[in-house]
């Protein structure tokens, strides 16, 4: 376990002369807490009663000598002992689900497991109906959590287990650890409003345009900007949103040009249909990656790598479907 500093190892030492004192569901009421900051939804999560879980919380109080959790605006707040004792707790009770784990394998149709898995809003709106269905009908005791996430944020995410794995595209990646499995490619579309931009744009037309970009994390640039600098170019960025799902209405009564993923146009319906016109981009730009990021076998569970391997399983969505889920995820 790593070492803890200041108020909070006094805390584990009071604890050395009562080995038994703490039990694992005080532990995991503990986390449950500080990452829901709810003790409705800790017990949801646990499949506990709230009674059983305050009891839970009141013992930590008097074995650890702090109020742990303080309530504020609606929520319980860490106070600074519990905050430095969250990453020894956690590790503590990964070593236990580790030992637990090389002793059985997970059962879809009779163990319960809480699947946190962040995806951008694309990726949520192609794949969460899909994989809810099969869990629904393979595993009916996982409760799914949908996270938002951005490419930049989802490794850190992973490695300090916000989420239990991913689904982006073009992901930031540096620890080797992470299992990187592509699900599907998408490529890049130049969108505009017919009227304003009717027929294929030219590389000087495209430049003179006023584009649109979507914010995704703290990427200044996108991957269409890093392959116009590399030329020697830089498009005019005139409207930044922060959701995919927002640009077909911006581009629909607009002189705005984007480049996105084929996706975030695949579901136009009725007049919208006939107002934007797709086309290919005047350079050339590999499509976007969309890959499913999960914990090394090394450092997954056997839930964690069933899930995977369902995920793996559902195949690529459909073109269209398929577009969409890629449109969300790689700017």
């Amino acid at each position: 376990m790593k070492p803890i500093d200041g108020a909070s190892a006094a805390q584990l030492q009071s604890l050395r002369g009562r080995p038994f004192g703490v039990e694992i569901q005080h532990l995991l009421a503990f986390l449950a807490i500080y990452e829901e900051r709810q003790v409705t939804l800790a017990a949801r999560r646990l499949g506990r009663t709230q009674s059983a879980l305050s009891h839970s919380l009141s013992r930590l109080r008097e074995l650890l000598r702090d109020e742990l959790f303080v309530l504020r605006g609606g929520e319980m707040w860490p106070t600074q002992v519990a905050q430095q004792l969250h990453p020894t707790i956690h590790e503590a009770v990964a070593l236990i689900d580790s030992l637990h784990e090389e002793r059985r394998v997970f059962d879809p149709l009779r163990d319960s497991f809480e699947l946190r898995i962040g995806m951008t809003d694309y990726a949520e709106k192609v794949y969460s109906p899909r994989l809810w269905m099969a869990l629904e009908r393979r595993a009916p005791g996982v409760r799914l959590t949908v996270r938002a996430i951005d490419r930049y944020a989802a490794e850190g995410m992973l490695l300090g287990d916000a989420v239990d794995m991913a689904i982006v595209g073009n992901p930031v990646l540096a620890d080797a650890a992470i299992q990187c499995d592509e699900l599907l490619a998408d490529p890049y579309v130049v969108a505009c409003a017919r009227r304003t931009h009717g027929g294929a744009m030219d590389l000087a037309a495209y430049l003179a345009a006023p584009h649109l970009r979507v914010a995704v994390g703290q990427g200044e640039y996108s991957a269409v900007d890093a392959v116009l600098k590399a030329a020697g170019h830089r498009r005019d960025i005139r409207c930044i949103v922060p959701s995919f799902l927002r640009v077909p209405a911006m581009l629909e009564g607009s002189t705005l040009v984007a480049t996105l993923a084929q996706g975030v146009f695949s579901d136009l319906e009725g007049a919208a249909r006939s107002v934007i016109e797709l086309q290919p981009p005047p350079f050339d730009i590999d499509p976007v990656r969309i890959v499913l990021l999960s914990p090394g076998r090394a450092r997954a569970s056997s839930a964690q790598r069933w899930v995977r391997e369902l995920i793996l399983g559902l195949g690529s969505p459909g073109a269209g479907a398929g577009a969409g889920a890629g449109a969300g995820v790689g700017r």
